[in-house]
């Protein structure tokens, strides 16, 4: 189960990265390093995917707790290096293809910025509250990201 839903997110940065690609004519040595940073906390999802898993299998409440709060953090971590990747873009539309609305990398960089803030959100609720409640947002999470993105 960790494994797909592990999976699953990574496709849906993985189709988002694609899009936002599909949109850019030319690249700078910033949007290379923000780029970079995009791959690099997706590259790190898998490490506290496999902690929450083990945690989860091994029934120890406190583990619950700091497995989901580390997962919490990469997601947030992630969605912040998309803002970055996503603020470069809109501060050079030169970059960009000549069909691109001027205001769209604005909107995502602020949809980057919203998820940032429901994962540290869904972490703070499984480190303080109920783990189960921050996995169900986890899943969740994502899935919403998807359906709603132009990925």
């Amino acid at each position: 189960m960790a494994y797909v839903a592990s999976y699953l997110y990574i496709a849906v940065v993985w189709l988002n990265h694609k899009a936002a690609f599909q949109r850019i004519k030319a690249m700078t040595r910033g949007l290379h390093w923000a780029n970079l940073g995009v791959l690099f906390s997706t590259a790190l999802l898998p490490w506290p995917t496999a902690l929450v898993s083990e945690a989860i299998a091994e029934g120890n409440p406190p583990d619950d707790r700091v497995a989901v709060g580390l997962y919490a953090l990469i997601s947030a971590m992630l969605w912040v290096s998309w803002m970055i990747f996503f603020h470069v873009l809109f501060r050079h539309p030169e970059l960009l293809e000549d069909s691109v609305e001027e205001t769209f990398f604005h909107g995502e960089r602020l949809r980057a910025f919203a998820m940032a803030l429901l994962y540290a959100a869904a972490g703070l609720i499984g480190v303080l509250t109920i783990p189960a409640l921050a996995l169900a947002i986890f899943v969740l999470l994502p899935l919403f990201y998807g359906i709603t993105s132009h990925g």
